[in-house]
């Protein structure tokens, strides 16, 4: 697969994970921290790829290059605005740490929309997936001017920067996997179950 010279990729690794208990990058699926997962398939598309965390430490052995949140405690908006910062690209496609199925065709798809100008966003079931959305990097004074006015929501950014959106059904047949992502134990478990299914299959009892 060639990899989309213009557009970065960033992670984000700052959630407290208060639901979960434990530092949920770091829980295993299929023998790997979903982080790993994660960044394999974002290497896979874009040149660069950058971890944005407040814990640096404990993802050190990825040998990503890591940045942390300029301006504390504001949330992902915070974590969008560090890593648009450290990037050298003109846009960066921006993933959460814990969306242990994404696809990289369909990363490549979005990637491929829009203008260094826009933000692309992807809509599944009426609602923005801001998560796994397209920023420029010249939207960056407009994050600045939210974080400094205490807005947290990324909604408050998209009502001041130019973008589009994209159904989600046009970047891939099974939107319902790229958007996963675990809060809870029980979503852990279903990704377990998502990931042990096809083994069944291929080795009945």
């Amino acid at each position: 697969m060639d990899k989309i010279p213009d557009v970065a990729g960033i992670i984000l690794a700052g959630g407290r994970s208060r639901r979960m208990g434990r530092e949920k990058p770091l829980m295993k699926l299929g023998g790997e921290p979903i982080i790993s997962r994660v960044a394999g398939v974002l290497k896979e598309v874009f040149p660069e790829v950058v971890l944005v965390t407040n814990k640096p430490g404990a993802y050190a052995w990825l040998g990503l290059p890591m940045t942390r949140d300029i301006i504390p405690d504001m949330g992902p908006l915070g974590g969008i605005h560090a890593g648009l910062t450290a990037i050298t690209k003109p846009r960066a496609l921006v993933v959460a740490a814990d969306m242990p199925f994404l696809q990289s065709h369909a990363l490549q798809r979005l990637a491929s929309l829009g203008d260094h100008q826009q933000m692309v966003i992807p809509y599944w079931r009426g609602y923005p997936e801001h998560l796994h959305a397209l920023y420029p990097k010249t939207c960056l004074p407009q994050i600045e001017a939210c974080l400094q006015a205490g807005e947290r929501r990324i909604a408050a950014l998209t009502a001041q920067v130019p973008h589009v959106t994209v159904p989600a059904e046009k970047l891939t047949p099974s939107p319902h996997e790229i958007f996963f992502n675990m809060n809870t134990l029980e979503d852990y478990y279903r990704a377990k179950a998502r990931l042990e299914a096809p083994l069944k299959k291929a080795n009945p009892e």
